[in-house]
């Protein structure tokens, strides 16, 4: 799908070969008449109840709100931002709240990987394990988001990781719906006119490498075609958890015109 944002992107979702359900949803939105656009990877946490409603709800909510959003008036670096941060914490607590009266045992809750793009930047917010790459020619692969979990946030504190952690890389410390409060990461990054944008759950980036995934961005001609090679080659290698993949790349047609 294209729009006046310069992008066009596409994405998918499937249940890998081991799962019983898949937990993961995503979005992706981009009204022609608009020059924004909205791309959302959401991912269940597993072993708590019910992570697909959770994600359901995460994705759905952002996007009713950014549908919404005025049409008639273009999408400041600001605005976007705050769309992110408050439709985020909103979303938390709806979750939070959903748990908590109705006694939920092991709280429902989802990671959450969100860009806004715009003609000259993207915000992205997370909160979580999903992932935010960027491709560029000359740079290669490099991951925009930041990893939530225990094991990474141990080793950004204090430089290493023992061997006992390494093997909880799961256990998620930042997601959307355990707490009342959330705040999410949030940067404003630049966009580059050869750039391409990978956002997925880590059934996709805890499967294939960083190299693979680089080579995928890279050769792809399509933002289709990205996607539907991600998910073949995870599929290939056993897909233990569900995945979902959003590929966004510049759109060369609209500038052309």
């Amino acid at each position: 799908m294209r729009n006046r944002a310069g992008i066009i992107m596409a994405g998918e979702s499937n249940l890998g070969l081991h799962r019983k359900r898949n937990e993961d949803n995503f979005c992706c939105y981009a009204p022609p008449e608009r020059d924004y656009a909205l791309a959302i990877v959401a991912d269940g946490v597993g072993g708590h109840s019910n992570g697909a409603m959770a994600s359901l709800i995460c994705c759905r909510d952002i996007a009713e709100n950014f549908r919404k959003l005025p049409k008639t008036e273009s999408l400041r670096e600001d605005s976007a931002a705050a769309f992110l941060r408050n439709t985020i914490r909103k979303v938390n607590r709806k979750i939070f709240d959903r748990n908590y009266f109705e006694k939920v045992r092991r709280p429902m809750s989802t990671t959450i990987v969100a860009a806004v793009f715009l003609p000259e930047t993207v915000l992205l917010a997370s909160a979580g394990d999903s992932r935010m790459y960027e491709f560029h020619p000359a740079d290669g692969l490099v991951q925009l988001s930041t990893d939530h979990s225990f094991s990474a946030e141990f080793a950004r504190e204090h430089g290493f990781l023992p061997p006992g952690l390494a093997t909880m890389k799961n256990l998620i410390a930042r997601a959307i719906g355990p707490r009342a409060e959330l705040e999410p990461e949030l940067h404003v990054l630049q966009r580059r006119p050869e750039s391409r944008y990978l956002l997925c759950s880590d059934g996709a980036s805890g499967t294939l490498s960083g190299e693979t995934l680089r080579t995928i961005m890279e050769e792809a001609p399509t933002p289709r075609k990205a996607v539907d090679r991600i998910l073949r080659d995870v599929l290939r290698a056993g897909a233990r958890d569900n995945i979902t993949a959003i590929a966004v790349f510049p759109d060369e047609s609209a500038e052309e015109n």
